[in-house]
């Protein structure tokens, strides 16, 4: 067993061969030197260059970032690479082996290496070939196709090309991501924690252990039929399939099922995707005791399972008999191979992670149809030929068939699926669409049912369906029984905490997900490979950023240490940093300060719900005053927050619900404002496409706003939008707005009717005001942050500026923080204490507001007798 000290104790050699890599990097840009640090890597003591590698190359790596395509007569193909800096590729024809078609040579021209060790690898398709090489040295190389695969691979290439992929990692890049991914499919400790760290590092997922026993002791009687399975397989060979499906979906979970109730009452599972006698994949219904007790015992996949109850105003709606009667007519079909891959895929661009895009996925067809023709026909051919009408053909012919049509593949692909599709095995579907389609025969999609294709959705889709319990206290009795933690569903299985980011917070409408992003507007891209592997500055802060972390170097509570924070990056100082005493985990106070016990039960259950959005800075200073909202209101939500420290960009989706409230029968009456329900009416027309539906904001550091693309009006600036009537009467009806940072999502949070943001800005009016104009305030959103920080985030959150009021406090005196925390200025209080006064003003329940005042002001009672306490020691 490793030393635990290991990780920060170095010997002479080993400091000796940082220092000479370290300065290898600060002066590579002066002096070429024959050797790149990457190069220097495998030298050096593991514990120093295997987080460094870790950190450059994953799984991912093993996906080649496409180049272009080079034809005859097309010299302008020209690109950087992972070695060398300066490529060009042109393809010639010839017959040299005189046959009908002839073939060809692709020339490649490498130059300008970065070191004398390097070495780049490349792929080269047609529909018809794959075939890859590695370029070691600066010259001309060639790659020769001796013929061309007929007529069909001669005219295709003739027109479109050979298409040319770089393996952006390099060969020790791909050799270390080769290492990564096998161990996705073994089902070894080795391999969960692998599917674990890819998941970590590509989603930002958080496997929080959760407290013994793993299993709830469930009682069936509290199981309803349309109570959905939410589940996450961690190791195997389902464990790493389930990985790499939720990095292309966004899903946070893999697999799902769905409970049903018999006309006897008897409690069975649907599911697709369970394994019969002969090895196939199809749709069973089995009891609960024969599906529960294979989860509990026989699923070496190490499955973690949520239980998701359907709200009781949906469950009135569902026909249990009609699901049913779905369910038992789908009994042994095959799984939905056929629409996998097509759910998620709905957009040109932006449903791919980075490198993936649709060359390299016609790439992956290609090879796949040449290894396994008959996996690659039920994967994908049929369902390729039903997007473009056609029968019996092959993916070559596919490829070719819709470049004569003067169409791409990547809008083949994105062509949505239809629920009415039988392929030549028979109607199958996915195990979302399962459950899905299940839930529009018993009537959940309403009036919606025809418009809706739920074979376009994925797990994530379906879990963010508004169809589940909001009340915890609706939930059965052993929901999270023996969790710390009191999820918003039920997780019976699994040693960690499910996440389900975005759970229950989206309203069906009409065409959903047929044309939705699932990605950022701006990801992270890997078209430049030097931002990964070829800068030496890129390299320096990545070196250095192990360094710090390795020998515990104390950081500060800087905009550097917010950054690492956001990024979601483990520094070792940081977590050793935090108080080694027991905690609640209800208020997150030391025992021996709970304030639980101070709180009045149960909470004040407020009428103006409260929204805080909390710095990513105040989450846990000691003297934070959100956790006493949050123990003492029952309508609260807490959103962190972080600065923008280079780009963000938020995008603001208006609620499909309000647009379907708005009676626009009433256009061109005398008595109505036309230009709001014209505005209206061509969002609702453009219901089936989420990208007319979205505002993008694009936001530098400090408030600066880069670009602004709205459907709301046409060449719209920010200010242009916030000085529409129109535009701003459509937000006023609620909106959702997504924060993405560093090209992962930081935040979605959803802005109901009546919202207010609480915060002395230039519009900001006093509470009583809103009454003299009858404008009721229903949610309450405020900043939680120093005075400094709190004005950041004013400013670096344009969404803020949307909101129709603006509300602020005048109280005189001071603040209960006065004799522990810096008071900028008279006036100037704590976010519970501003909570208070304003919901006061709005009429809220006077003793449960003061009551939390109390706890706030013995929690500042105890920081100072802490702090005369340390004083004391000290004399």
């Amino acid at each position: 067993m490793a030393s635990s000290s290991s990780s920060s104790s170095f010997t002479l050699p080993s400091l000796f061969s940082i220092a000479v890599l370290i300065l290898t990097v600060s002066t590579a840009e002066s002096l070429k030197s024959p050797f790149h640090p990457l190069d220097l890597l495998p030298l050096l003591p593991k514990q120093v260059s295997w987080p460094i590698l870790n950190s450059l190359y994953g799984a991912a790596d093993l996906l080649p970032t496409f180049i272009g395509t080079a034809s005859p007569g097309n010299d302008d193909v020209k690109w950087k690479g992972a070695c060398f800096y300066e490529n060009t590729a042109y393809l010639e024809f010839h017959n040299k082996s005189g046959s009908e078609f002839g073939g060809g040579t692709l020339h490649i021209q490498a130059d300008k290496a970065h070191s004398w060790t390097c070495m780049d690898l490349y792929v080269f398709a047609t529909p018809y070939r794959v075939t890859w090489t590695w370029y070691f040295i600066s010259r001309a190389h060639t790659v020769e196709f001796p013929e061309w695969d007929g007529l069909a691979e001669y005219e295709y290439v003739k027109n479109k090309g050979v298409s040319i992929f770089l393996m952006h990692a390099g060969m020790l890049g791909t050799l270390q991501a080769l290492w990564d991914v096998f161990p996705l499919f073994t089902n070894t400790g080795w391999g969960e924690s692998s599917n674990l760290a890819f998941l970590e590092k590509h989603m930002g997922a958080k496997f929080e252990a959760r407290p013994e026993p793993w299993v709830t002791n469930v009682t069936t009687d509290q199981i309803q039929s349309g109570d959905m399975l939410a589940i996450s397989k961690i190791r195997g060979r389902w464990g790493g399939f389930e990985t790499l499906e939720k990095w292309v979906s966004g899903a946070y979970a893999g697999h799902s099922a769905v409970c049903l109730r018999d006309s006897e009452g008897k409690l069975w599972v649907g599911e697709s995707g369970n394994e019969n006698e002969k090895g196939e994949d199809v749709i069973a219904i089995l009891p609960w005791e024969e599906w529960w007790e294979f989860e509990l015992t026989k699923d070496d996949a190490n499955p973690q399972i949520a239980l998701l109850p359907l709200h009781p105003d949906v469950r009135a709606k569902f026909n249990v008999t009609a699901a049913w009667e779905y369910a038992r007519s789908m009994e042994g079909k095959p799984y939905g191979y056929h629409n996998l891959i097509f759910s998620w895929i709905d957009t040109v661009t932006e449903n791919y992670p980075p490198p993936l895009d649709s060359h390299l996925v016609a790439s992956f067809m290609t090879v796949w149809s040449k290894m396994q023709p008959d996996y690659a026909a039920n994967m994908w051919n049929e369902a390729l030929n039903k997007r473009l009408g056609t029968k019996g053909l092959d993916l070559s012919d596919v490829l070719v068939e819709v470049e004569k049509r003067g169409s791409s593949f990547d809008k083949l692909l994105a062509i949505p699926e239809q629920d009415d599709w039988v392929y030549s095995d028979g109607k199958s579907t996915s195990c979302i669409a399962f459950i899905l389609e299940m839930y529009k025969e018993g009537g959940l999609f309403g009036s919606l049912a025809d418009s809706v294709q739920v074979t376009e959705f994925t797990i994530k889709d379906a879990y963010m369906l508004n169809f589940f319990e909001t009340n915890a206290s609706r939930l059965p009795k052993w929901c999270n029984d023996n969790d710390s933690v009191k999820l918003p569903y039920c997780q019976i299985l699994g040693k960690y905490r499910m996440q389900l980011p975005g759970y229950n917070t989206m309203e069906p409408y009409t065409h959903m997900n047929e044309q939705c992003p699932s990605l950022p507007p701006k990801s992270v891209a890997y078209s430049d490979t030097t931002a990964k592997v070829g800068t030496f500055d890129s390299l320096g802060q990545m070196m250095m950023g192990h360094v710090v972390a390795r020998t515990h170097l104390i950081l500060s509570r800087s905009n550097f240490a917010d950054s690492i924070r956001c990024q979601g990056l483990r520094v070792s100082k940081m977590e050793s940093q935090q108080s080694k005493r027991p905690t609640c985990p209800s208020c997150a106070k030391p025992t021996q300060l709970c304030l639980c016990n101070r709180i009045r039960s149960p909470p004040l259950d407020n009428q103006v719900s409260v929204t805080i959005l909390q710095h990513s800075l105040e989450r846990k200073h000691a003297l934070n005053s959100t956790r006493i909202a949050r123990l003492g209101l029952k309508n609260v939500t807490v959103t962190t927050v972080c600065d923008v420290h280079d780009e963000a960009e938020f995008l603001i989706r208006v609620k499909g619900a309000s647009l379907e409230l708005v009676d626009t029968s009433m256009l061109g009456s005398d008595n109505v404002d036309n230009e709001s329900l014209k505005l209206y009416q061509q969002l609702a027309d453009k219901r089936g496409s989420c990208e007319d539906n979205l505002m993008r904001i694009s936001m530098k550091k400090r408030g600066v706003i880069s670009n602004v693309s709205t459907s709301l009006l046409e060449d719209a600036s920010f200010d242009g939008i916030l000085a529409s009537p129109a535009a701003m009467d459509v937000l006023a009806k609620g909106f959702v707005v997504t924060k993405f940072s560093e090209g992962k999502e930081e935040f979605e949070l959803e802005v109901p009717p009546g919202s207010a943001l609480l915060f002395p800005s230039e519009g900001s009016v006093m509470i009583n005001d809103l009454k003299e104009r009858d404008l009721k305030v229903r949610n309450l959103i405020v900043l939680d942050g120093t005075w400094s920080k709190a004005r950041r985030m004013y400013v670096e959150n344009p969404w803020l500026k949307l909101l129709s009021s603006h509300v602020k406090l005048e109280i005189e005196g001071a603040s209960l923080y006065r004799e522990v925390r810096r008071q900028p200025r008279e006036g100037c209080l704590s976010t519970i204490e501003s909570i208070v006064h304003a919901m006061k003003e709005m009429g809220e329940d006077t003793e449960g507001l003061d009551n939390m005042l109390d706890v706030f002001e013995s929690m500042v009672g105890d920081q100072r007798r802490c702090k005369d306490e340390n004083f004391g020691k000290n004399l």
